[in-house]
């Protein structure tokens, strides 16, 4: 059953973010997410959406999503104290 995984995050320069996440494109295209979208609110809070096929190929892709925002909370860029994880799998859709 197909999962997603959602990370909120706060940032001071979310355009810094945009041009960091779409730096690391190839490697966050390799972790098997069916889909990866960055969502900003235009106030500083950011959310990451990916859905995987299974909590399997999530798991394995943790890594990955740890480097992408390790590196961002290394620069500044992410407040690392914001970061809410949350994931779960689809019970319905319409």
């Amino acid at each position: 059953m197909a999962v997603y995984r959602i990370t909120r995050f706060t940032s001071v320069n979310m355009d810094r973010v945009i041009e960091k996440t779409t730096g690391m494109r190839k490697l966050l295209e390799s972790i098997g997410a069916e889909f990866v979208d960055v969502v900003s609110d235009g106030r500083g809070t950011g959310m990451v959406i990916a859905k995987y096929r299974d909590s399997g190929t999530m798991e394995a892709a943790t890594s990955t999503a740890q480097k992408v925002f390790g590196k961002q909370i290394e620069e500044g860029i992410i407040d690392g104290t914001s970061l809410d994880i949350w994931s779960g799998e689809i019970v319905i859709s319409f």
